[in-house]
C-alpha cells in the first residue's frame, strides 16, 4: 500500500479546487511565466492514449532564447565531452560531418546558467498537474536536431523504460513518468515529427528492446517488434514551435527522418520522475548520460545472484 503524505493530500485538494476554480473561470494553457494549466480533455488524452500535444506552451521570444543556446551547442562553441554528443542513429564513432541526428545530453550540466530555465518550470508545473500525489522532479534533459534532408534520421519505435534501469534494479516499484518534447522548430510529419501506439501504455508492460547496432558499446539505439495491425494504428503528433508534447514510460513511439531539405528539426527534452526514482538511479549511478559507466547492459549486474536472494 502507498502511503501519501500530509502535504500531498494537501495538494490534491487543493489541484481538485483549482481545476474546478480553472473549469468555472474558463482559465486553461498558459497563465503565467512559469504556470501552464492543463485542460481535462488534456489530462484525460495522456491517461488514454500515453501521450498528447499541449499547444502554444512557449511565446517566440522565449523559444527565441532557448534558441540561442541550443545552437551554441549544435556549432560546439559550448563544449560537450564524450558520447554525450552523438548521433544517436548511428555508431558512436560516426564523424560529425556525417550526423544525422545531433544529441547532446545533459545541456544544463555542460551550460549550468541555462539549469531551472522557464520552459523547465512549466514543465515541472505540468508534470504536478499529471501526477499531483507524486513528487516529480527532473530528471534529465536532452538536445536533438534532425539535419535537414537526412531521411535516415529516424529514431526506432521504442519505449523509454527500455533504455533505464526496471524497477526491480532501483528498488523502486514506481515508474512514472512525463517526458516533454518542446518544438523549437515546427515538428511535422515531413521533418520526422513524434508518431506514437495510442494505448500502448496501458499494459505497463516493458517489451523486449535489441539494440539497432551490434551492441550498446557501438550505439545507443533499441528497437522493438510490432505486428502489423500495431503498426497500422500508429498516430502522428505533429506539434507547432513553442508546442510541446508529453508522454509516458510506456508508450512505444519513435520518429521518422526529415524528408525536408531547407527544414531542421530541433526538439528540446526534458522529463521529469518522481523524486524517490531519481534519487534511486543516482544511486546506483545512473545519470542518462552516454558516458555513465552503468549502462542498459549492465543493469543486470546490479541485481544479487540467485544464491543471496
Amino acid at each position: 500500500m502507498q502511503v501519501i503524505s500530509a502535504e500531498q493530500v494537501l495538494l490534491l485538494l487543493l489541484s481538485s479546487w483549482f481545476y474546478e476554480f480553472a473549469s468555472a473561470v474558463n482559465q486553461f494553457g498558459r497563465i503565467s511565466p512559469t504556470e501552464y494549466i492543463l485542460s481535462p480533455k488534456q489530462i484525460r488524452e495522456f491517461q488514454e492514449n500515453g501521450c498528447c500535444t499541449l499547444e502554444d506552451v512557449l511565446t517566440e521570444e522565449e523559444v527565441c532564447d532557448i534558441e540561442v543556446v541550443f545552437d551554441k551547442f549544435l556549432n560546439r562553441e559550448i563544449p560537450v565531452p564524450g558520447k554525450d554528443f552523438c548521433d544517436m542513429s548511428k555508431d558512436f564513432l560516426t564523424p560529425f560531418e556525417q550526423y544525422s541526428i545531433v544529441n547532446c545530453m545533459l545541456p544544463t550540466r555542460y551550460h549550468p546558467p541555462f539549469d531551472n530555465n522557464f520552459y523547465e518550470k512549466l514543465a515541472g508545473c505540468i508534470a504536478r498537474q499529471l501526477h499531483p500525489e507524486l513528487q516529480m522532479t527532473k530528471d534529465y534533459d536532452q538536445f536533438l536536431n534532425k539535419r535537414p534532408g537526412k531521411e535516415d534520421a529516424s529514431f526506432p519505435l521504442h519505449q523509454d523504460l527500455g533504455y533505464w534501469p526496471s524497477p526491480e534494479v532501483l528498488g523502486v516499484e514506481e515508474t512514472s513518468t512525463c517526458t516533454f518534447s518542446l518544438a523549437v522548430d515546427d515538428s511535422m510529419e515531413e521533418n520526422g515529427c513524434l508518431l506514437y501506439l495510442p494505448g500502448s501504455h496501458i499494459a505497463k508492460r516493458v517489451r523486449p528492446h535489441v539494440p539497432l547496432n551490434k551492441s550498446r558499446e557501438d550505439g545507443h539505439a533499441l528497437t522493438i517488434h510490432l505486428t502489423d495491425e500495431e503498426k497500422d494504428a500508429i498516430r502522428l503528433a505533429p506539434a507547432r514551435r513553442g508546442s510541446v508534447t508529453v508522454h509516458d514510460e510506456f508508450v512505444i513511439h519513435g520518429s521518422n527522418g526529415n524528408r525536408c531539405a531547407d527544414k531542421q528539426r530541433r526538439t528540446y527534452v526534458v522529463a521529469f520522475r518522481p523524486k524517490k526514482v531519481v534519487d534511486a538511479e543516482r544511486k546506483i549511478g545512473f545519470t542518462h548520460s552516454h558516458n555513465d559507466q552503468v549502462n542498459w547492459d549492465t543493469f543486470n549486474d546490479l541485481l544479487p545472484s540467485n544464491d543471496n536472494r
